[in-house]
């Protein structure tokens, strides 16, 4: 679901505004050998820049590069009221508590032009706290206030801080674990942590592999670790798209190929098969390791139940009916959890991304929260993508972040589509 309530700015001279981008305009073709116009008044020039064109009422923002290579904004989102402002800077500190009690006490007396935008702020808040009686209670002043259908409690989603949602659960019931479509060095062991929590208390976890398309050596590696470790604790995992995942990873090695970044590949690929039960090429692949790197393989474990290829299929078809229905899959470069204190490496996957895409689309629903150092840093990566020409589209950022990119200028250098 995607919002605009946007008109246009009225300064109040009396509020602190952030710094907001002058309006370029064109100047007209001019005929060959056709004199200069004279230049405008001053007074008329800078009217005429702060006027803003309709705004589009499915982005916050959007721009285009000009053939010199420079920024000309075609669209800004108006500015925050003072009270989002000071709940945006809370949020980002970390500070839910302080927000909601800024958002709540702007309610009843906030200006026309800011009160979604307000109300959706603290639907987030109150989500993430928790807090299902107060979040009901806004939603009933909500379908008065504004006479349509109120944002809808997400189950499972409530934390105590700004954390990721939890995760969602099997048909068959007990905690479901989805790897995302790229697995990277980076991020890997805050995702594997998640899974470990799950296995807390020895209930059976699914773990499914099925959507993952792309995988670093890194990861791998980390994986390999982890479930050596999750078989120490006993841990119970079900695995489900195993069969794929055992596909891709055999794509990525081969026979006598002695490549040290492959190793981890090779180990991944046998916990897959030992997590299937497929004895036979657990051990093929075992040898065929044992040849190209001149090292012992891992052992098959004597407690497994050893499983025919047509068991695993049924069983695959089985668990797979049973999974939640996965949402549809774009292509896009998406951050998990929150993204705080961040280094330029955190930033690294994008830019190799973007590389390869001539528009940048960045997934941010999975992200509970960003902070001011790394929202900067995210904005010196998109200002440099923006001058190679590539549109940037951010989609499903929960209000806060939006905020957090309206304040610090990322909405008026992308195009930002607000979450369902």
């Amino acid at each position: 679901m995607v919002f605009s309530f946007f008109k246009k700015k009225d300064v109040e001279p009396d509020l602190p505004m952030p710094r907001q981008p002058r309006i370029v305009q064109p100047k007209p073709a001019q005929a060959p050998g056709s004199a200069e116009p004279e230049a405008a008044p001053a007074a008329e020039e800078k009217a005429e820049a702060r006027e803003l064109p309709a705004l589009d009422f499915s982005t916050v923002g959007s721009l285009t590069i000009s053939e010199g290579g420079g920024i000309n904004v075609m669209e800004s989102s108006d500015v925050l009221s003072p009270a989002m402002e000071q709940a945006a800077i809370s949020f980002a500190n970390d500070q839910l508590d302080d927000a909601i009690s800024i958002l709540a006490s702007e309610l009843d007396h906030c200006d026309r032009r800011y009160a979604l935008d307000t109300w959706l702020m603290l639907f987030d808040l109150y989500q993430m706290r928790n807090r299902h009686a107060e979040f009901d209670e806004l939603a009933l002043k909500f379908v008065v206030a504004f006479e349509r259908s109120a944002p809808v409690w997400q189950s499972g989603t409530g934390t105590g801080s700004a954390k990721p949602a939890a995760p969602a659960q099997a048909k068959a019931g007990g905690p479901y674990f989805l790897f995302p479509q790229k697995l990277i060095g980076d991020g890997i062991e805050a995702l594997l942590d998640q899974l470990e929590k799950l296995t807390q208390g020895g209930v059976l976890v699914r773990v499914d592999f099925g959507r993952i398309e792309e995988v670093e050596s890194a990861a791998a590696a980390a994986i390999v670790q982890r479930l050596a470790k999750l078989k120490k604790k006993k841990a119970k995992l079900q695995p489900t798209g195993g069969p794929g995942l055992a596909e891709k990873l055999k794509g990525k090695i081969e026979v006598m190929r002695r490549e040290p970044d492959e190793a981890p590949f090779w180990l991944l690929l046998m916990e897959v098969y030992q997590f299937l039960g497929l004895q036979e090429d657990f051990e093929n692949a075992a040898v065929d390791y044992a040849v190209t790197f001149e090292m012992s393989p891992p052992s098959w474990d004597a407690t497994a139940k050893t499983k025919t290829a047509a068991e695993v299929a049924k069983e695959e078809a089985r668990l797979r009916a049973e999974a939640p229905v996965p949402e549809p899959v774009q292509d896009a470069f998406g951050f998990e959890g929150p993204i705080v204190e961040a280094t330029e490496a955190k930033f690294a996957p994008l830019q190799q991304y973007a590389s390869e895409h001539a528009e940048v689309r960045i997934d941010f629903s999975r992200v509970s929260r960003v902070d001011f150092v790394s929202a900067g840093m995210l904005m010196n990566v998109l200002v440099g993508l923006t001058v190679q020409g590539k549109p940037i589209t951010i989609v499903g950022a929960n209000e806060l972040v939006v905020a957090l990119f309206r304040i610090m200028g990322i909405a008026d250098i992308a195009s930002i589509v607000r979450k369902k």
